[in-house]
Order: C-alpha cells, then sequence, then structure tokens
C-alpha cells in the first residue's frame, strides 16, 4: 500500500482541512514540536482506512479524536495497491458534541479515469473490503506500517527475558496465551457436557427383549387379518358401485328420449337451412370467374393510367441528361489547366519537408533544454535562499551567543550574603508576623482600657438614677395609699368585678348599674398611672445598672487575658529577634531592606543561571548552523555549475535552429510547411470531388433515361395485354351466368361467406348426428338394461354394509399402526442411548485434547520453542537488510539467546551489540523493525513505511550516519516518512512535512519537494 494523498479536517489538533500529497516523495520526515500532531498524521490513515486508531487501542470511539470547538471530523486517503487506485473517505456530522452523529462512508475504485464505488457503502463492508485490498488487518497494519524504532533499540540491548517480553508484544504472539485460555475454557465446557451425557444415561429408559418380541407377535397376528379385511371392504365397494351405475343409466335413458324428441320437432327449420346453403354453393363456385372478370377490369383502368404517366416521365429525363452532358464538359476542362500546377507546388513541398522535420526535432530538444534551464536556475535559486537563509541563521545564532554571553557577565551567581538571606527569610516572616499580632494586640488592649473606664463612669450614672427612680416611685405609691384611704368605697368598688365576694358584707358584687352612683375617682386613676409609671422607669433603670455591671465585669476579663497574650507576644518576638540576630551577625536590621537585597540578589542569580543555560544552547545552534551553510554553499556550487553547463547548451541549439529556419523560409516564403501540405491537399480533394460530382450526376441522368424508356416500353405492353384479357374474360363470364340461370344482379345477392356456410352445414350436421347417436344409445340401454330396476333405499342399505367393513378394517389398522409406533420408538430409545454412549466418548476424547493443548500452550513450553524459533528467522531476515543497509560490511549473528555483529570489513570479527556506535545500533535496530515488518506482512507488497522513536539522543555525526542509511532505504522504491522532533535531521533528508502549532490548529508545510 502506498498513499498518494492523504486529507483531514476536525481531526485532534487539525481543527482545518490540511492536504497532504504523497505522490512525489520517496523519502522525507515529519518534523515538529512535541504535541503538534506529527503522529496524528499516522492516526487520520489508519482511521481512514479502519475507521479506529491505535492509540485508542482500536476502540471506534471518533469524539475522542474530534478538535476542541469542531463538529465536523473527516478523513480520506487515496492509496495505491498492485498499480491500482483506490480512495477511502470516512467523517462524522455532529449537532453537538453530546449527540450521535451523522456518518458518511465512500469507498471507490479508479476505473479508466472515472471513480466507481467498491461494494456496500457501509463500516463494516468497508472494512472487510480495506482487509481483503491490502490484505492486513488492523493490527498488522499498526505493526509493518510503522516501525517502533525505539523498542527495538530496548530489543537488542536488553536481556532474553525481556526481548521475548517486547517480541511477543510486537509479533502479536499474546495470540498464543489467548489460545491457552481458550482451551481452558473449552475443557471446561466439555467436562460439563460430559457430567451431562453421563446423567442423561444413568436415568434413560431402555427397553427390554420380551416387551419387544410381545409386540412383534401380536403385528404378525393383524398382519394376517389385514388381508381378509380389505377384501371384504372391496367385494362391499363394488357392490355398492354397480347399484349406483344402475340408477345413473335409468336416469340417463329417460333424458335421453326427451332429448330426442326436442329434435324432431327442429326439422322444417333444418330443410330450409339445406335449401340456402345449396344456392350458396352454386355461387361459390362461379366466384373465381367473377375474381378474374374484377380483375380484369382494375387491371385495364391501371394499365391506360400507367402509359400516360410513363410517356411524360420519359420526357423529363432526356431534357436533364442534355443539362448534365453540359456540366461534364465544363469540369473535364478546368482539370486540364489546373493539374501542372498543383504537381510543380507538390515538388516544392517535398524539398521544404526534410527542413521543417529538422526544425521540429531541433525545437523539442530545445524545449527539453529549457525545461532543464528551469529547472537548474530554480535550483540555484533555491540553494542561494538556503545559503542566504544559513547565513542569516548563523549571523542570528551568533548575535544571540554574543547576546547572552554579554547579558551573562552583567549578573552574578548568589553567594553567602544570598544563602544567609534565604535561611532568615522564614525567621523574618514569622518575626514580621509576631511583630503585627503584637501590635495587634497592643491596640485592642488600648481600646478595652478606655471602653473600661468608660464602663465605670456609665456604672455610678445608672445607681443614681436607680436610687432616683426608686424615691419617684416609693413618693407616688404614698400619694396613692392616701387617695384611697379617703375614700374606700370607691376604692374598692374599684378594685372588685361582677360575681366576686365583697369583703366588707360578705355578699356577692352584683353588676355595676345596680349598685348606687359614687363620686368620680378620676384622682385616683392618675395617681394609679403615676404609680405604674414610676415603677416601669425604676425597672428599666435597675435593668441599665445590671447591663453596665456585666459590660464592665466583661471588660475587666478582657484587659486581663490581652495582657497576658502581649506579654506571650513579646516573649516569642523577642526570641525570633535573637535568631536573626545570630544568623545575620548584626544587632540592627530592617525586614524591607532585608527583603529587598533578597530580592535584587535571587533575581541576579537567576538571571546569571537563565543566561548560562541560554549561552549554552545558542553555542550548539551556532555550530549546528556552520554546518548547514557549509551543506547549503556545497549545494549552491554544484547547483550552479549545472546550470551554467544547460545554458550553453541551449544557446548552441537555438544557433542551429535559426540557421535551419532561414533555409525552410527560403523555399516556404514564410508559411510553414503544414500549412502549405494542408492547402495542396485541399485544393486537390476539391478538383477531384468536383470531378466525382458531375461524373455521378451525369451517370446518373443517363440512367434515369434508360430507366424512363424501359418503364414506357413495358407500360405499353402491359396495356395491350390487358385489353385483350378484359375482352376474353366478359365473355367466359357471360356464358357461366347463363348456364347457372343466373343475372349478375341475383348473383350479388346470393353469395354468402364461407363462414356463415360452414355455420349453416354445422347447424345441419349436428342436428342429424345428434338424432342418430340419441337413437343408437337408446336402443342400446334398452337392450342392456332389460328388465333391471334399483331405488335409493337399496343403495342405502349397501352403504351401511361398506361402513361396517371399514370400520373393522380401521380398528386393525390403528392397532397395528400403535404397535409398530411402539415397537419403532423402543428400537429408536435403544438407539439414541447408544449414539449417546458414542458422543460421551467423543466429548472425553475432546476433554482430554482440550487439556493437554492448555497445559501444552503455556509460555515456559510451546511459546518459548515458537518465539526461540521466530527470533532466529527475524535475525536472518535482518542481516539481509543490515547488509544492504550498510553495504554488505555487517551481519547480524543470534546464538545462544544473545545477539552480536560481524564486521566483514575487519576479518569477520564479532562484536557485541552493546559495542556498537549509535549509527550502527541504529542501522541494526532498523534492520529488525523491517525484518518483522515483512514478516508479519506474510507476502503483502509494502509501498510505504513510517519510523518513528530513536533520534531524540543521537548526537550530530550519529545523525550523519543515521541519515546515509535512511537515504538508502529511500532507494528501495517504498515511500519512508521519518517522524522526529530532530530538526537537523530533517533537514539532512532534504523534504519534510512540517507540523506547526497554531491557536487556531495545526498545520502543514512542504519544503525541499
Amino acid at each position: 500500500m502506498r498513499p498518494l494523498k492523504l486529507t483531514l479536517e476536525g481531526f485532534t489538533s487539525f481543527r482545518n482541512q490540511v492536504n497532504i500529497n504523497f505522490e512525489n516523495l520517496e523519502l522525507f520526515a515529519i518534523t515538529g514540536p512535541t504535541g503538534a500532531g506529527k503522529s496524528s498524521l499516522l492516526d487520520a490513515m489508519t482511521l481512514a482506512l479502519y475507521g479506529k486508531v491505535a492509540r485508542l487501542n482500536g476502540k471506534s470511539q471518533h469524539n475522542d479524536l474530534l478538535s476542541q470547538g469542531s463538529l465536523r471530523l473527516q478523513v480520506s486517503l487515496r492509496f495505491l495497491v498492485d498499480d491500482v487506485e483506490y480512495q477511502v473517505l470516512r467523517s462524522w456530522q455532529y449537532r453537538n458534541r453530546t449527540t450521535k452523529p451523522k456518518s458518511n462512508f465512500r469507498l471507490e475504485k479508479r476505473i479508466r479515469d472515472d471513480w466507481q464505488p467498491l461494494g456496500e457503502q457501509n463500516a463494516t463492508e468497508i472494512d472487510a473490503a480495506i482487509e481483503k485490498i491490502l490484505r492486513m488487518d488492523f493490527e498488522t497494519f499498526t505493526k509493518v506500517i510503522l516501525l517502533p524504532q525505539g523498542k527495538f533499540d530496548q530489543f537488542l540491548k536488553g536481556k532474553a527475558s525481556e526481548r521475548r517480553e517486547i517480541l511477543r508484544e510486537l509479533a502479536g504472539y499474546q495470540i498464543f496465551e489467548n489460545m491457552r485460555e481458550k482451551a481452558k475454557e473449552r475443557a471446561g465446557h466439555f467436562k460439563g457436557e460430559c457430567d451431562i451425557m453421563q446423567k442423561q444415561l444413568d436415568g434413560a429408559w431402555k427397553p427390554s427383549d420380551i416387551e419387544i418380541n410381545s409386540q412383534r407377535s401380536r403385528l404378525q397376528v393383524i398382519e394376517q387379518e389385514l388381508p381378509r379385511l380389505e377384501a371384504g371392504v372391496v367385494n362391499a365397494k363394488i357392490t355398492l358401485e354397480s347399484e349406483k351405475k344402475l340408477l345413473q343409466r335409468l336416469e340417463s335413458l329417460a333424458h335421453r328420449k326427451q332429448q330426442l324428441e326436442e329434435l324432431n320437432k327442429q326439422a322444417p327449420k333444418i330443410s330450409n337451412l339445406k335449401r340456402q346453403l345449396e344456392q350458396a354453393r352454386v355461387c361459390d363456385r362461379l366466384s373465381a370467374t367473377w375474381t378474374s372478370v374484377n380483375s380484369a377490369r382494375i387491371r385495364y383502368t391501371n394499365t391506360q393510367t400507367a402509359v400516360e404517366n410513363a410517356a411524360q416521365a420519359l420526357s423529363e429525363k432526356q431534357l436533364a441528361l442534355n443539362i448534365q452532358k453540359d456540366n461534364l464538359s465544363q469540369a473535364q476542362a478546368y482539370q486540364a489547366e489546373i493539374a501542372p500546377q498543383l504537381k510543380q507546388r507538390e515538388s516544392d513541398l517535398n524539398a521544404a519537408k526534410i527542413y521543417e522535420e529538422q526544425c521540429r526535432q531541433i525545437k523539442d530538444e530545445l524545449n527539453r533544454l529549457e525545461k532543464i534551464l528551469a529547472d537548474k536556475i530554480k535550483l540555484v535559486t533555491e540553494a542561494d535562499n538556503a545559503v542566504q537563509k544559513a547565513e542569516t541563521e548563523l549571523n542570528e545564532k551568533t548575535q544571540i551567543f554574543t547576546r547572552y554571553n554579554n547579558e551573562l557577565y552583567q549578573y552574578s551567581p548568589g553567594d553567602t550574603r544570598l544563602e544567609q538571606l534565604n535561611q532568615v527569610t522564614p525567621l523574618l516572616i514569622k518575626w514580621e508576623s509576631i511583630q503585627k499580632q503584637v501590635e495587634s494586640d497592643r491596640s485592642k488592649l488600648q481600646q478595652i482600657t478606655q471602653q473600661l473606664k468608660t464602663a465605670e463612669d456609665d456604672c455610678q450614672s445608672t445607681m443614681l438614677n436607680l436610687q432616683k427612680s426608686e424615691e419617684e416611685s416609693e413618693q407616688a405609691r404614698l400619694e396613692l395609699d392616701t387617695a384611697r384611704q379617703q375614700n374606700y368605697a370607691s376604692a374598692l368598688r374599684a378594685s372588685l368585678h361582677t360575681g366576686d365576694d365583697c369583703p366588707v358584707c360578705g355578699g356577692v358584687y352584683p353588676e355595676h348599674h345596680l349598685l348606687p352612683q359614687l363620686e368620680s375617682s378620676c384622682d385616683i386613676k392618675a395617681l394609679e398611672n403615676r404609680v405604674q409609671e414610676a415603677e416601669e422607669n425604676r425597672q428599666k433603670a435597675a435593668n441599665t445598672k445590671t447591663k453596665a455591671e456585666t459590660t464592665r465585669d466583661e471588660l475587666k476579663k478582657q484587659e486581663i487575658e490581652y495582657r497576658q497574650i502581649l506579654a506571650e507576644k513579646e516573649g516569642e518576638l523577642e526570641v525570633e529577634a535573637q535568631q536573626i540576630i545570630v544568623i545575620l551577625k548584626a544587632e540592627k536590621w530592617e525586614v524591607q531592606l532585608l527583603q529587598q537585597e533578597q530580592q535584587l540578589l535571587q533575581e541576579s542569580d537567576v538571571k546569571h543561571q537563565q543566561y548560562l543555560i541560554k549561552k549554552d544552547k545558542a553555542d550548539g545552534e551556532v555550530k549546528t548552523s556552520e554546518q548547514n551553510l557549509n551543506f547549503a554553499k556545497n549545494k549552491l556550487s554544484d547547483t550552479q555549475i549545472q546550470h551554467r553547463e544547460a545554458a550553453t547548451e541551449v544557446e548552441r541549439q537555438k544557433t542551429q535552429l535559426q540557421k535551419i529556419s532561414n533555409k525552410l523560409s527560403e523555399r516556404t516564403g514564410g508559411d510553414s510547411y503544414e500549412n502549405l501540405f494542408q492547402k495542396l491537399e485541399q485544393d486537390k480533394r476539391d478538383l477531384d470531388n468536383r470531378l466525382q460530382e458531375v461524373n455521378k450526376f451525369h451517370q446518373t441522368a443517363r440512367d434515369e433515361v434508360l430507366q424512363a424508356e424501359q418503364n414506357d416500353l413495358k407500360a405499353r405492353e402491359d396495356f395491350d395485354l390487358a385489353d385483350a384479357e378484359k375482352v376474353q374474360i366478359e365473355a367466359e363470364w357471360q356464358t357461366c351466368l347463363s348456364s347457372a340461370n343466373l343475372t349478375e344482379a341475383v348473383f350479388q345477392e346470393s353469395k354468402t361467406s364461407s363462414e356463415q356456410q360452414t355455420t349453416w352445414q354445422q347447424q345441419i350436421t349436428e342436428h342429424e348426428h345428434k338424432i342418430l347417436e340419441i337413437q343408437t344409445i337408446v336402443n342400446q340401454e334398452n337392450n342392456e338394461i332389460g328388465d333391471k330396476t334399483t331405488n335409493a333405499e337399496i343403495i342405502a342399505q349397501y352403504e351401511k354394509s361398506v361402513i361396517s367393513a371399514e370400520e373393522k378394517r380401521q380398528q386393525a389398522r390403528n392397532e397395528y399402526n400403535n404397535l409398530k409406533f411402539s415397537i419403532t420408538d423402543a428400537e429408536q430409545q435403544r438407539k439414541q442411548l447408544d449414539k449417546l454412549q458414542v458422543q460421551l466418548s467423543n466429548k472425553q476424547q475432546d476433554l482430554q485434547t482440550y487439556n493437554t493443548l492448555s497445559y501444552e500452550l503455556q509460555s515456559n513450553r510451546f511459546q518459548a520453542y515458537i518465539l526461540d524459533h521466530f527470533e532466529r528467522e527475524l535475525a536472518e531476515q535482518a542481516t539481509l537488510f543490515l547488509r544492504e543497509l550498510t553495504e554488505q560490511r555487517y551481519t547480524l549473528k543470534y546464538d545462544d539467546k544473545e545477539y552480536s555483529v560481524e564486521d566483514n570489513w575487519n576479518g569477520g570479527e564479532t562484536r557485541g551489540v552493546q559495542t556498537l556506535s549509535g549509527g550502527e545500533t541504529f542501522a541494526t535496530c532498523l534492520s529488525l523493525a523491517l525484518a518483522l515488518s515483512e514478516k508479519l506482512s506474510r507476502g503483502a507488497k509494502l509501498g510505504s513505511l513510517f519510523i518513528d522513536e530513536g533520534f531524540g539522543t543521537l548526537d550530530a555525526e550519529t545523525l550523519q550516519s543515521v541519515s546515509s542509511i535512511l537515504q538508502s532505504l529511500g532507494e528501495q522504491d517504498k515511500l519512508v516518512g521519518v517522524i522526529t522532533h530532530v530538526s537537523a535531521l530533517g533537514e539532512e533528508l532534504g523534504t519534510q512535512i512540517k507540523v506547526e502549532k497554531f491557536p487556531e490548529g495545526s498545520r502543514i508545510i512542504m519544503t525541499g519537494t
């Protein structure tokens, strides 16, 4: 499979549509920063082909691949397999990310520049078709197309047990463990089936031989009795059927006699039909003569008209022939005049043809050279741009390095002072926090002290207010008591209510309107209100006093607590200050100044470290840029030489073309050979066409005159014959009419169609036939029946006899069938039990087979054997690739579960894989990866490979070696893609697919194509 074009939209980091054309690529690099989406391009291929990707463990969770903010996911791949082009598209359209998307799948095949659908356009059919086309399923495709270079580095240098696990994963040999689990499961299944079958055998009923033999004896007796019963039924039915037939014959005889009477009544009508039929037959005998008469009359009229038409047509054709003779003479004279001129022009053109052909060949060569020159100019421009770019990049990197180096000296690293400040910073923070708490507590203590003083004043004031309120309340009570004593009755009545006992008389206090009126007690009520108001004021003063005392006591308590807290905090503050003095070795210090000093020192130290790192990085980039510049200058020099050679050849060809063009112009007068040749040929064709057309018209006119003369002669002959025939036929017709005693008018009236005559004859014949037939049947029946008779009562008695005989026969048959079924059932029961016993034996054998298979498929037995065999084959296949990639230098050896390399350039020296250089290790790992890919593809042609991982840790020299190896791999008629974030490797390979990150989504930039 060779990809031709990949299109993706809304896929992971590629929010907008991206198109990648692989048609003109052989070896290229996919580069870009981590997370840009390099590996997503391969995921897009597998999603287009198989509808799933490896990063989701082969699951079809398309919404996990949808770009953030996108509602459309679409991938399409155009690819080539066995020189046949295919195109597959899969898309999912979302209304929102939580609903099920609307999907669209399409697989097409190119047939003569037209895309034709391939099979049913649904996911299942497309997946099956893709596997058939590629001859690989999803798991195989992801292993043989994408080579995990990093895993083979671990595989090559790891322990034997580690290699086995890596190989098991890469080769897909987990299937053997799955087979072992499946075999164990099958063994359990067969064990259950064997137990069930054994229980069925133990609980099944098996009939005895005595029961079966008894039933067979009874069956033989019934078999002997059945023929006699059958004969009785047959005889009864024969007798019944004979009586029924006799009754039918008697009824049929009566019906026939009635039919015979009705036919005799139709005799007069039949006689009249016979007379009409005879007269019509006479007319039929004369009809042939009548037809001849009519034909002769019509033929006479037609031939007379034809003679007149033929004479007129002959005259017209002779006039047209004279005109065409004149035209032919004129055309022949013109041909004789123009022929010499055409011959001279043809001679001149033959001489110019040679120069024309030379001009065409030189122009083709010139076009080819100019294309080559244009390509060389483009290459020179690209190489010059590359040099300028490399020089610019080198200048930029040098300036960056100089700037970082200068800035590095502006900042000093941290020293002992910074360490002291870093050590004292937590203490300063704690000291400052405690200091803030001390200041806050002091402020709060001052507030409480001030509030306590105010509370003491409030207490004194409330005590004075309470004494005053008590005195006013006591004074109001004294005045109220005095007033009540002065008017006791009024006071008593005021204190009583209806129904109360009177303290004076002991009676019940009546309703108010029944007592005598008293003087008004308005003074008493005013005094009472005054007493109540004074009491309320006293209560309020008491409450205020209690509240003031409570506030004062609470403030005193808070004052004591805050004094204790303040003393503790001041002690902690002194301890922290002593620790700071010890570290700083200074009695006086300020927190703000120390913090400012620490910040300045830290910033200087951080800047120093940052610029040191940047300086080292810039130094490496300067060296890389110098290498790139040297490479670009060499490439520019080569392309400039090629450009000069191409320009010289173009000028030489142009000079040669001008010389031949001048000679051609002298021959053709400035017009091209093709135009002159076409004009000459056209003039020849026009002359030939004109002469042919005139000859054709002359010949046609002459043929038409001859035909007209023949037509005129034939018309006259036909008229003479028709006239003589008419006279003869008329005489014969009159003779026939006279002999039949008819006139022509009577003949016309008596004519009858053959169908009507046939109908009349059928009616006559049918009438006569029916009379004869019925009379014969009646006579025959009378002779056969004689004096026999029967009726329905006799037939009913015979029917009862038949029913009785059939019932006896049916009873015997039912007993026979029951016995036969019982015997058959017993025999089948025996056979089923025997069959079940055989099945049980087979199941037990299967159980033993799967138990053995489960045991043998353990990882320390069969799996170890197959992995060892596979690893040896892998080493042999990898050697072929390694020798090809290293110019036959290295051979990979696998012996005693360890790998080594044989150096053929050093006398076959054997070295351990741990001693290989970076480039040698890469070539060996790549050979193993290619070998595994070939084996897993199982003969499928691999038109493309993608290599991932394993480049980030290689130095510049090793990268150069890796680049050479990859260049040789790209020459094997395969599309080879290298996925790397190492920009230097991408530049070495030339063609790059750069994946760049942007806020609106990743983009693709193709360079070096």
